[in-house]
């Protein structure tokens, strides 16, 4: 079964359920290092209510990262189990969310590790790996590695989608060429960065894996040139009804945008006679538009797309937008712009939808005076979007900051995501927002 942006939100909305006329945050575990640390990606939640994510570095003796699992115990609270800690030949720093197959396996990419190595790191430039369940727990298997000058694009930092045959697709965020990409952290999130290119006009690609009796193939299915077509993709893909892929990069797009670099496009991939071709459907400005889409998209029941802008907007502090299929090209229309203020700054997460459409999220930055970071809701009102702030993170006392996931339907109906920071060891944590 082909597993569509439109699906996802259908998924969601099975848990949605409540009125939020005002909720709650209650941080529901809390990172130490020794069981992970800086969990950048969302949460996914199996049907027994399980939530499942992974840590960009700490957890066992590598410090490299791990993939948890959380179960809710019968007093109230959460038991966290760790599947898997990354050693680096296996992957290394994951910062995506992690998508099950039909039989209930984990599939996801961790950004660096695996075979070969990237310039002056010492370890490989990304893997698509799998974990599977078995009797003595759960196993990891590295499905592809990602190696300079054998694929056109290296550094997965986006997540993967399943098509109906049980091919993987995902975004690779530097080009495969020697000489290669670096990682490093900046902003807040894990951000490569390169040699033997201008930073960050280097381009990357879409590509395809393909189950064999000798193991995944991997195909390029569209590599970025850097310029007008987009740069960098950091989101995972999505499909539409018709089998077309739609994603973001972060750079790219316009050349004049005030980064030099562009300010990030939305794009669309289509199966075609000869291959895939690729068209872009906005490139952004830098100006009140937004700019640099950081967020993967979803759809709406109408053929609408949604996602946020990191930056940009009326106050240059990022959006939230929509846009809309006009026959002939697509139109953007900023839904929101945040401030910086006590309403939240910096979205890098996409948002997620309820059945009334509503539109909830995280921004990474505002709220509080040590910019900790909101989590908000949209809803549509007299021909605009009213923001409502759900919860405002605060600096110190256990609470988690600096919200850079997106938010998920969970148990209950409960809003649940991560926080980078904070926490009771200021190592992050996973929240619940309650009605």
């Amino acid at each position: 079964m082909k597993i569509n942006a439109l699906q996802i939100v259908l998924l969601n909305l099975v848990f949605a359920t409540f009125a939020w006329a005002k909720s709650g945050e209650k941080v529901i575990f809390s990172f130490n290092e020794t069981n992970g640390n800086v969990p950048d990606a969302g949460l996914i939640a199996d049907k027994q209510g399980n939530l499942y994510g992974t840590t960009f570095d700490g957890g066992g003796p590598n410090g490299l990262g791990n993939v948890f699992e959380l179960s809710p115990t019968k007093g109230g609270g959460w038991k966290e189990t760790v599947l898997h800690n990354f050693t680096g030949s296996d992957g290394a720093l994951p910062v995506s969310s992690l998508i099950f197959d039909a039989a209930g396996n984990l599939y996801g990419t961790a950004q660096v590790g695996g075979k070969g190595q990237c310039t002056n790191t010492g370890v490989g430039c990304g893997v698509v790996f799998k974990l599977s369940r078995g009797k003595n727990g759960w196993k990891e298997t590295v499905l592809y590695s990602f190696v300079p000058g054998k694929t056109k694009g290296v550094i997965p930092v986006g997540g993967l989608v399943f098509d109906s045959a049980g091919n993987l697709y995902g975004t690779t965020w530097a080009p495969g060429v020697q000489g290669g990409p670096l990682y490093a952290r900046t902003q807040g999130r894990s951000r490569p960065t390169f040699w033997g290119c201008d930073v960050p006009g280097c381009g990357g690609t879409v590509y395809k894996l393909t189950p064999t009796k000798n193991g995944w193939k991997e195909t390029d299915i569209y590599a970025f040139t850097g310029g007008n077509d987009g740069s960098a993709s950091q989101a995972s893909l999505i499909f539409d009804a018709a089998g077309n892929l739609y994603g973001t990069t972060v750079y790219g797009g316009t050349t004049g945008c005030t980064s030099g670099y562009g300010c990030g496009v939305v794009f669309k991939v289509s199966p075609a006679k000869n291959g895939w071709k690729q068209s872009v459907l906005y490139r952004f400005m830098g100006a009140a538009d937004g700019a640099y889409p950081m967020g993967s998209l979803i759809f709406d029941s109408a053929g609408n797309l949604y996602s946020t802008g990191a930056a940009g907007g009326a106050s240059g502090k990022g959006t939230v937008f929509e846009l809309s299929d006009a026959g002939q090209k697509w139109t953007e229309a900023v839904l929101y712009s945040f401030t910086g203020g006590p309403d939240g700054g910096s979205p890098f997460a996409t948002v997620v939808a309820d059945g009334q459409g509503n539109l909830f999220g995280t921004t990474s930055q505002g709220g509080d005076n040590y910019q900790s970071g909101v989590a908000y809701e949209l809803t549509p009102s007299g021909g605009g979007w009213t923001e409502k702030v759900l919860h405002t993170f605060t600096y110190g006392g256990g609470e988690g900051q600096s919200p850079v996931a997106p938010l998920l339907f969970g148990p209950k109906g409960y809003l649940y995501g991560t926080t980078q920071l904070g926490g009771a060891y200021n190592h992050g944590a996973v929240f619940r927002l309650v009605p």
